[in-house]
């Protein structure tokens, strides 16, 4: 589906690289309006939703797969991320391995943000299949190794990649035709008369001490991986002005940066500045950001590069040409980030 709120194009940028991306031409675009997606040439690779906010898969959103993997990696499990090219139908993956049906949908931000986040991640992926993959093409198989080495470079960490997708281990959940298994559960009937005999058992099957031990548990692996309950961006504020969105790859970056902040200098940012000789508060770069980054402030306009996403429409839509994008890096969102 589009939503039309984080289309840049839908406000009046030139912005078309979802048109130019899309293996199949799929999408189109109207001047001034958001994509149109051509349900019957589309298949679902997902392309689009890795270079794009606008676009989203109706199955599971950018934040449900964030939120998914970070709950493997809260279970001390390595997160294994594969395509449906690359796993025989029929096979029964381990419960750590994420299938999405391209990899290339999964944006260099959010690769950014879970290294950030000190999650294991190990792609699972014979890249050869990427050649002949006749649901994303050559484009998706050039689009992820793009987004994970860019996520590399800014947090100087490492993904790594295994041509095997790990299967569900029987041994594992403990099967009786296992000795090992057989043993392990002698072992807990033995530890669970035991807890009977001295009264710990009441005490362990306690609702209330179930959910301190959980917090406990939760707080600790959450310091471990450097993971966060809140956003940071969830309090945003902004003076002067109603409208305010974050788009969410901007999210993840800002919390990336949050998480990293030695990865701030790595990570290139498209930034709308204002030259304020020339600026008459006419009010009409406010009027046409999308996101509510500009805000009269006192007798000058201000940028909250929080929100901005660098699209250039204030440039346009300033006659005194007052307004300018330019090249800078993360660094320009520490000042406003918590820790």
């Amino acid at each position: 589906m589009v939503v039309a709120d984080y289309c840049t194009h839908a406000y009046g940028s030139d912005c078309e690289r979802c048109v130019h991306a899309c293996p199949h031409g799929a999408i189109s675009l109207r001047e001034g309006a958001a994509p149109v997606v051509d349900h019957g040439a589309c298949n679902g690779c997902g392309v689009c939703f890795g270079i794009c906010d606008a676009f989203a898969p109706t199955r599971i959103t950018i934040n449900e797969l964030h939120a998914r993997i970070r709950r493997t990696a809260m279970l001390g499990e390595r997160v294994y991320l594969s395509c449906s090219e690359n796993v025989t139908p029929g096979t029964d993956v381990a419960a750590n391995v994420v299938v999405l049906p391209c990899l290339s949908m999964v944006p260099p931000e959010l690769w950014t943000l879970m290294l950030a986040e000190n999650i294991r991640i190990t792609i699972s992926c014979d890249l050869k299949n990427c050649e002949a993959c006749p649901r994303a093409g050559d484009v998706g198989g050039a689009l992820f190794p793009h987004a994970v080495q860019l996520a590399e470079e800014r947090t100087d960490r490492k993904i790594l990649f295994s041509l095997r997708v790990p299967h569900k281990d029987p041994a594992k959940e403990g099967s009786l035709d296992d000795p090992k298994g057989r043993r392990s559960l002698f072992t807990d009937l033995a530890s669970e008369v035991g807890e009977i005999a001295t009264g710990k058992r009441r005490l362990k099957n306690s609702q209330v001490l179930q959910d301190i031990y959980e917090r406990r548990e939760r707080q600790r692996a959450s310091e471990r991986l450097n993971l966060a309950e809140n956003s940071i961006v969830d309090s945003l504020s902004h003076k002067a002005h109603a409208r305010r969105i974050v788009f969410p790859r901007q999210k993840m970056i800002l919390e990336a940066v949050d998480r990293l902040p030695e990865s701030a200098e790595r990570i290139e940012v498209a930034l709308s500045v204002t030259d304020q000789d020339l600026c008459t508060l006419s009010g009409a770069c406010m009027d046409s950001c999308p996101t509510g980054a500009r805000a009269i402030d006192g007798d000058r306009v201000e940028v909250d590069p929080r929100l901005c996403v660098g699209c250039g429409i204030c440039v346009d839509a300033c006659a005194q040409g007052a307004c300018s994008v330019i090249e800078t890096d993360a660094t320009c969102y520490l000042p406003y980030l918590s820790r």
